[in-house]
């Protein structure tokens, strides 16, 4: 069967292919490149994983993008613990770190504002501002401590 030429039709399996990877990645969450448009604010996404980011809901990958378009660079610091790692750095014996559907995480240079948006953002349930400069999000229910 000779090579396709230059516009000529690839067969559908190649064009299915091609879509599903591309499709992929958005679905992912793991497309974190790129700019965002919010309230006139335009900086460069980006999201540095300091912990594994695989097992992280879409939707909490979609919030550390806001906020990182909105505010700077984002440095993510814990998603999933294991259960003796989650005793020994305090964490409640349900938290959702366990299920890796909770992230700790900083924005460079701290800037104000980053808890009030944390709460306008429908994608995060629980939301905290813990002393030492880093935030909470998860995908339970809307709630801070």
């Amino acid at each position: 069967m000779p090579a396709a030429s230059f516009g000529q039709r690839q067969p559908a399996t190649l064009r299915g292919v091609a879509l599903l990877v591309i499709l992929s990645v958005f679905v992912s969450g793991c497309a974190g490149t790129g700019f965002w448009r919010a309230s006139g604010i335009n900086y460069p996404v980006s999201v540095t994983w300091n912990d594994t980011g695989w097992c992280v809901p879409w939707r909490l990958k979609r919030a550390l993008r806001k906020v990182s378009q909105r505010f700077g660079p984002v440095l993510v610091h814990s998603t999933h613990r294991w259960p003796m790692e989650n005793r020994r750095k305090g964490g409640k014996p349900k938290s959702y770190h366990l299920r890796c559907k909770a992230t700790d995480f900083s924005v460079k240079g701290d800037p104000p504002g980053v808890l009030q948006y944390l709460i306008s953002l429908p994608e995060v349930g629980g939301y905290s501002r813990y002393p030492q400069g880093f935030y909470h999000i998860d995908t339970g229910p809307r709630r801070t401590w």
